[in-house]
């Protein structure tokens, strides 16, 4: 009968348990000792060798002839342990056995001595399982347990163990298992079985096994079947419903470039191929991350596990992305991925998805705010652009008082510095607000600059400058309103223009309250509050 290879590779010695030396060298460190603890717990996520290590430990303190403490498998105790019928060593799966009936029974069969070994060691796999009665039961027998009695405990969730069982056992976590030893294991597997496989499908294999290494024999496994003794990197993709790095490039190209019926395209092939969604959205989530650590980590290979070819198609198409637009993209997926387990038409969620990631225009979350503004300074420092004083932003034309600027600033030698003459009056100080923003430009202040230049118009009066943002603009309002913004703000304009300057940032639609409330006070003022009335206009 065909053994599976999880089964087939389990581990036979403490040295052969992969990423988890921290607890195999302790327990080893024990048995030399003779310290063994009379219950232990193990915790952990799936397949990083919890149930390998209790039937090692089981093995070990029972074997007649260890071998530098490690079970020899050739006794009686350790071949009846390996086969499953040892009847000194018990394994309960407590997710069906979990009432306390179970435990009862568990307490009587304690008091009878091991037949074998010298211990009667019981296993109970996924312990959180129990019933709060059936812990109850269990807690005494675990507290003072007979000196013949081993408990080892497993579990992947051990915050919903109680505290009274917890601080009864010696504790240990057993940690995801990294992709470099997982590679090391599969290489010596397929080297056992016979396999020819490539370094890039083991890679591949590594990445998906999400550290367990039950999860990568699994897999390997399963291309062995599909492939034969030989199984590329197609093989894998193929068996696990991954698409090809290529469809993910061209998903991310088109959102850079806000191409949604590109992206849309892309999705369609990938379904039309039979791939998973679910599975393409993971890969989608991966792909961004992978090109965020591009942006923020100095040597990324040591964190992005591709090939060479791929991390510099990586880094290219970084250089193009904005940090925050990464980051919002990543959001978007992240949220899609929660949402499709529960519904019945991922590739419709996943179209809409990408639909948002590419109107970075219309988000109003912190990153797409952040990512239009970054897409805006790069634009500003590329051409340059300044609003006219009466409404829009102009592109190409800057104005006679903002060309007369620049060209005064091109007739003097680079040492010297054209100092404005002093402003007579508020049209003033409109009129040589374009020449102010190059100023800002020139001091280095690109973002102060990118902020005042989204101001939809400017109103000088009484030393102040008042800046009119529409509700849109409402991050530039507030940036301008921080004390070291409006400080540096108010001292560049106030030497600029060669009169003190304040600055007020408001909201359009403010504006024209705040007017109509100085017109009614004026009216107040003039005939007295009880002969002025306030008459709404009504709308048509």
């Amino acid at each position: 009968m065909y053994i599976a290879l999880y089964r087939k590779w389990r581990p036979q010695r403490f040295e052969d348990i992969c990423g988890q030396e921290h607890i195999t060298v302790t327990l080893k460190n024990e048995l030399e000792g003779g310290k063994i603890s009379h219950a232990y717990l193990f915790c952990g996520t799936r397949g990083t060798g919890k149930t390998s290590t209790a039937k090692l430990l089981a093995k070990a303190v029972n074997c007649e002839a260890p071998y530098e403490f490690n079970p020899c498998n050739e006794c009686e105790s350790c071949i009846s342990i390996n086969e499953g019928n040892s009847i000194d060593v018990y394994e309960i799966d407590a997710a069906s056995n979990r009432g306390i009936d179970d435990i009862r029974n568990l307490r009587e069969a304690i008091r009878f001595t091991p037949t074998l070994g010298k211990y009667k060691v019981y296993i109970i796999d996924e312990v959180h399982m129990l019933t709060n009665e059936a812990f109850n039961a269990l807690l005494k027998t675990l507290e003072e347990p007979p000196d013949y009695v081993l408990f080892i405990l497993a579990t992947t969730e051990p915050h919903k163990l109680p505290a009274t069982i917890l601080s009864r056992c010696q504790r240990f976590d057993f940690k995801r298992i990294s992709n470099e030893d997982i590679v090391e294991r599969l290489k010596i597997v397929c080297r056992e079985e016979g396999l020819e496989i490539g370094e890039d499908a083991i890679k591949l294999i590594a990445r998906n096994s999400d550290g367990a290494m039950r999860d990568a024999l699994s897999i390997l496994d399963q291309c062995s079947v599909y492939s034969g003794k030989t199984v590329t990197n197609g093989d894998v993709l193929e068996v696990l419903g991954i698409v090809n790095d290529q469809y993910l490039f061209d998903i991310s190209g088109a959102v850079l470039k806000e191409d949604a019926g590109k992206a849309i395209k892309v999705i369609d092939e990938v379904a039309a191929g039979g791939k998973d969604i679910s599975q393409f959205i993971k890969d989608l989530v991966m792909h961004y991350r992978n090109l965020l650590m591009t942006k923020v980590v100095v040597r990324c290979e040591d964190v992005i596990d591709m090939s060479e070819e791929g991390i510099l198609r990586l880094k290219e198409l970084s250089g193009s992305y904005d940090k925050n637009n990464i980051i919002r993209c990543i959001n978007i997926l992240s949220e899609l991925e929660g949402e499709v387990r529960w519904s019945s038409s991922p590739r419709i969620l996943l179209e809409i998805a990408i639909a948002k990631m590419c109107r970075a225009a219309v988000d109003e979350s912190l990153e797409g705010i952040l990512a239009r503004i970054s897409k805006l300074e790069e634009l500003v420092s590329r051409e340059g652009f300044y609003p006219k004083t009466g409404g829009k932003l102009q592109t190409d034309d800057l104005g006679a008082s903002a060309e007369a600027e620049v060209k005064r600033e091109k007739t003097v030698p680079p040492a010297v510095k054209v100092k404005p003459d002093p402003v007579s009056d508020g049209a003033d100080i409109v009129q040589k607000w374009p020449g102010f923003i190059q100023e800002i430009k020139g001091r280095g202040k690109i973002r102060l600059r990118t902020y005042l230049s989204i101001a939809k118009s400017i109103k000088a009066e009484s030393g102040s400058i008042i800046l009119s943002f529409d509700k849109e603009g409402i991050f530039s309002k507030e940036a301008l309103e921080l004390p070291a913004n409006r400080a540096d703000v108010e001292e560049a304009a106030s030497k600029y223009f060669g009169i003190p300057i304040k600055i007020k940032c408001i909201i359009e639609g403010e504006a024209k309250e705040e007017e109509q409330d100085n017109m009614v006070k004026a009216a107040i003022e003039f005939a007295g509050k009880d002969k002025v009335e306030i008459v709404e206009e009504e709308e048509e």
